[in-house]
């Protein structure tokens, strides 16, 4: 898979019939790591309507997905000292193929990541939880680096997929932090840094009250369903007791049928 395209002795005729391969491969690689996006992006969207089915409440918002560019690829792999090789991209790098998950409320991260664990032909190979352990810069998100088959005529091709779920709020806030530090080229000034760390604070609290929200809600309907569920039994069981009262059982009833007769028949002797 490697290829040297620095060699000066390489005749022009053999630059591009490596170019050619190069190109070749790099196609491969592209649809195996989009393929491997549909099943992933596939299973995401069963879990979620299965469990808005179940529990008629969508824990997710919105589902994003992509592959890195080669600009990026190229990128990255210069910034961990690594030749730009095919076999480094597939090796090296856990990103080429991304999804991100955006939730409503923090307790939504981790059902998603455990419902996705659970997958049987999904393995987890790492995972990063940057919301119980958030960055120095205050990103907070839940990373897993799953593996998943994909199934091409030749047999089956193990590709990794890059998994982010974060709430709205650490959403906003990263897209936003990496809109500003993109302008400055990674080298924002101080005061910069300390009030995206203050937004980020701000953005925790938003999701802890509203988390905190909407566990109150849930907590007061629940008390509701039961009251209402208490008023029907009752209701049913009093139903029940004023009939058996009002129809008596079957036996009594021809028992006094059968007395009522013997007594005419007395009367009439």
């Amino acid at each position: 898979m490697d290829t040297d395209l620095n060699d000066e002795k390489m005749l022009p005729e053999a630059i591009i019939t490596k170019l050619q391969d190069t190109a070749k491969e790099w196609a491969q690689i592209q649809l195996i790591y989009e393929s491997a996006l549909k099943q992933v992006n596939t299973k995401i969207e069963i879990l979620n309507n299965e469990f808005t089915m179940v529990h008629k409440y969508n824990p997710i918002e919105h589902v994003t997905s992509r592959i890195k560019s080669p600009e990026s690829i190229v990128k990255k792999l210069k910034h961990n000292d690594k030749d730009v090789t095919m076999d480094n991209i597939v090796m090296c790098l856990n990103d080429v193929a991304g999804i991100r998950i955006v939730c409503s409320f923090t307790s939504d991260i981790y059902k998603i990541a455990d419902m996705l664990a659970k997958q049987g032909d999904i393995t987890v190979l790492k995972i990063k939880d940057y919301i119980a352990n958030p960055k120095p810069n205050g990103y907070k998100s839940y990373h897993m680096i799953v593996s998943v088959p994909v199934y091409l005529s030749g047999g089956a091709v193990d590709a990794k997929v890059e998994i982010q779920i974060r709430t709205i709020a650490m959403d906003f806030w990263a897209s936003l932090e990496h809109k500003i530090y993109y302008k400055y080229e990674g080298n924002a000034p101080g005061n910069i840094s300390r009030e995206l760390k203050e937004c980020a604070d701000l953005a925790a609290f938003l999701d802890a009250k509203m988390l905190a929200i909407n566990e109150e809600i849930n907590g007061v309907s629940e008390e509701q369903t039961e009251i209402v569920y208490t008023s029907e039994e009752a209701a049913e069981e009093q139903t029940e007791e004023k009939i058996k009262e009002e129809e008596p059982d079957d036996m009594a009833s021809r028992l006094k049928k059968f007395f009522s007769i013997n007594q005419r028949k007395r009367r009439s002797v």
